[in-house]
């Protein structure tokens, strides 16, 4: 039965008022940035503990570390259990905050597999890794995205914005854009000081300040007495966390280096969300570990 002219019309009508209901509900449900990042951080702080399994790629100077995946566990006050799944393959690493003298418990996983109790932010420690042990976690990694980005909009610098993320680990995500603009200030290293001891005295991480003066330095201890050192303000120009939207955990936080290229990516999967760990998941004799 062919349709009259008024039946089409109220169609279109219809069809339009559906059109534009749907569009506004999609934007109120659009949360702002400010408050999706202070819901994440408020929901982290009631999470007691978690496992995941851990994507990484990091970035030293010019070259492109491997993807490294890792099995991980996490608990309040401050623990935490590695084990390595890729690369270096059977390490584990276990930290306790007042335990074993403030050290991390590492054995190798290869031969000769010795177990040996390192000096957290030491060389041995941070090989390999732009964070030490010591600032582990989801709730540090935002915790720490957070003070960028109140830093910046004080200096009423910056451009930060909210976005529909896709799926991460077949989880509906919120994605945060943060981008921050360059500068920073030039330090004189003093005597004997490395850039280890730059980045403690300047509050910047290590791997940031060498990144930035990758034409003069490609080791830690290459500044000389002297040199002019570049600081950056921000730890990088653009940053992209993916919150689940269940959640609010950050799923996957990709960060991008002063010449566009990726500095580091990290990546959760199969997160557990306060599984119940124990003590003995942070016991250096548990049956399971090789400590």
């Amino acid at each position: 039965m062919q349709r009259t002219p008024l039946l089409i019309g109220l169609g279109f009508a219809l069809a339009l008022c559906l059109t534009h209901s749907n569009t506004a509900t999609a934007q109120e449900q659009t949360p702002g940035f400010d408050e999706i990042l202070d819901k994440c951080i408020a929901a982290m702080k009631g999470v007691k503990d978690y496992t995941a399994i851990m994507h990484k790629q990091e970035r030293f100077v010019d070259e492109l570390g491997p993807k490294e995946k890792m099995f991980v566990k996490f608990s309040r006050p401050f623990k935490v259990y590695i084990k390595f799944l890729t690369v270096h393959t059977g390490r584990e690493a276990l930290y306790v905050r007042g335990w074993n003298d403030g050290e991390v418990r590492v054995h190798k996983g290869s031969f000769p597999d010795i177990t040996v109790n390192l000096d957290p932010q030491g060389d041995m420690a941070m090989e390999g890794n732009h964070h030490p042990i010591l600032h582990f976690g989801l709730e540090m990694t935002m915790v720490v995205a957070k003070k960028q980005i109140d830093k910046a909009k004080k200096r009423g610098e910056g451009d930060f914005k909210i976005e529909d993320g896709g799926k991460v680990d077949g989880k509906p995500t919120w994605k945060i854009v943060a981008s921050f603009p360059r500068g920073g200030y030039n330090t004189t290293a003093k005597d004997d000081e490395t850039l280890w001891d730059i980045s403690k005295r300047t509050g910047q991480d290590m791997y940031v300040i060498m990144y930035a003066n990758k034409k003069e330095y490609d080791e830690p201890d290459d500044p000389d007495e002297g040199d002019k050192v570049f600081i950056p303000r921000y730890y990088a120009p653009k940053s992209e966390f993916w919150l689940d939207r269940k959640t609010l955990m950050p799923l996957k936080v990709v960060t991008l280096g002063w010449d566009g290229k990726m500095y580091e990516s990290f990546e959760y999967h199969d997160l557990k969300i306060n599984p119940g760990l124990t003590a003995n998941d942070f016991n250096p004799d548990n049956k399971k570990y090789d400590f």
